[in-house]
């Protein structure tokens, strides 16, 4: 039976880029820039698929600047080569493919698992909170 791998790597401009591990210090240096996009970027991808052009349509201008610094941050290539190299498919197919190799899923999960669930009730008000917020 023929199984097809995993894809390891993407091309970002003309640059051969693989599919980071997020480590620790990979991981460290994604909440130091993020700020805000965390909460977009955790929403995107727990949204349905099938939702999320409509998503991505409604943040769009803060999401192809943020698209582009986090493929820079995780892949190590310079933002000044991706802006004038990389399509955008490419770069949300790296971020795709690094959120897929590290099982962000399931880490999420796991990590949910682990909080108390009056911490997780907390935490759900808050969230309640922004969302009417946004509104």
């Amino acid at each position: 039976m023929f199984t097809f791998a995993k894809k390891d790597y993407v091309t970002l401009g003309s640059k051969r880029v693989t599919i980071p591990k997020l480590t620790r210090s990979r991981l460290k240096k994604l909440t130091e820039h993020i700020g805000a996009i965390g909460d977009y970027l955790v929403k995107l991808f727990l949204t349905p698929e099938k939702d999320r052009a409509v998503f991505i349509v409604a943040a769009a201008d803060v999401s192809i600047d943020e698209i582009y610094e986090l493929t820079s941050l995780l892949s190590e290539v310079p933002i000044d080569y991706l802006d004038e190299h990389a399509a955008f498919g490419e770069c949300t197919e790296f971020l795709r493919l690094t959120w897929e190799k590290n099982d962000m899923n399931e880490a999420l999960k796991n990590l949910n698992g682990l909080i108390p669930p009056i911490a997780q009730q907390f935490i759900q008000s808050i969230v309640k909170r922004m969302d009417r917020a946004d509104d």
